[in-house]
């Protein structure tokens, strides 16, 4: 599977769920690892999206990748308005003929932490996804990955990195230590089956940044802006090149990739 899409357009997707070019570059990203992660499994045809994400932005490169996998998504949160927020954004993108075909059921849950309550499968889902949740669950982190590994074949978990002291300075989030997220996702299971972890979305500029939504709409028409966002394209291309102590200081997210097929 293959998705071209640069951060000039998902800029313009960002803008209807009042985000700007962090999240942009986020997804660029995001998108370019899970794609990766998915050539090595069999083909996902369901997808559950545990959660939407805490602050920023609506997980939309989920949507997207389920746009291309031609699979069903089911979205949980025990949020309405934020579930209310994800549904509106997709409605606005189909509008606008994005995401057209697109099966997704939105489903509110008591707890977040535990939400296989009747209605989701054992084993339903082909893979999980989820994005800025795991950090906000305190002590039920553990109970919230075991219903993952009950509900889905293969997950990915994203996770505010809090070795990046400006979570808590700017972003307002609350963030989880990498190797903290990797014990979680070993519990229990083989090492085997995990299949990647380590840090990602490295943009020259710190979380939590933001401008007004007069500037972020004037910047989907500049020219100088569509140059500007090319250059984080090849930026981001370099990300790897980093060495591990200015990725644990300065990567925005701490991700891990497991197998349970």
């Amino acid at each position: 599977m293959k998705i071209r899409r640069s951060i000039k357009s998902w800029y313009v997707i960002n803008l209807i769920e009042g985000e700007g070019v962090g999240t942009a570059y986020e997804y660029y990203a995001k998108t370019r690892k899970l794609v990766k992660f998915i050539n090595s499994i069999e083909k996902p045809k369901s997808i559950l999206i545990a959660g939407l994400p805490e602050k920023y932005g609506l997980s939309l490169d989920f949507f997207l990748l389920g746009q291309a996998l031609q699979a069903e998504i089911v979205v949980i949160d025990e949020r309405h308005d934020a579930l209310e927020r994800a549904r509106e954004a997709l409605l606005a993108l189909q509008s606008k003929k994005l995401f057209d075909g697109l099966k997704v059921t939105f489903l509110k849950t008591d707890r977040i932490a535990e939400f296989d309550d009747g209605r989701l499968i054992e084993g339903k889902f082909d893979i999980a996804l989820t994005s800025e949740v795991l950090q906000r669950l305190g002590d039920a982190k553990e109970t919230y990955i075991d219903s993952l590994k009950r509900l889905a074949k293969n997950y990915v978990i994203f996770a505010p990195n809090r070795g990046n002291k400006s979570h808590a300075n700017l972003s307002g989030l609350k963030s989880v230590y990498l190797m903290d997220l990797v014990k979680y996702c070993e519990k229990g299971q083989a090492k085997r089956a995990i299949y990647e972890y380590g840090f990602l979305d490295m943009p020259p500029f710190p979380p939590g940044l933001s401008r007004s939504k007069v500037k972020r709409m004037q910047a989907a028409e500049s020219q100088v802006e569509t140059f500007l966002m090319k250059g984080l394209e090849i930026y981001c291309l370099c990300e790897f090149l980093f060495p591990k102590f200015l990725k644990e200081k300065t990567a925005h997210i701490a991700y891990v990739m497991v197998k349970n097929e």
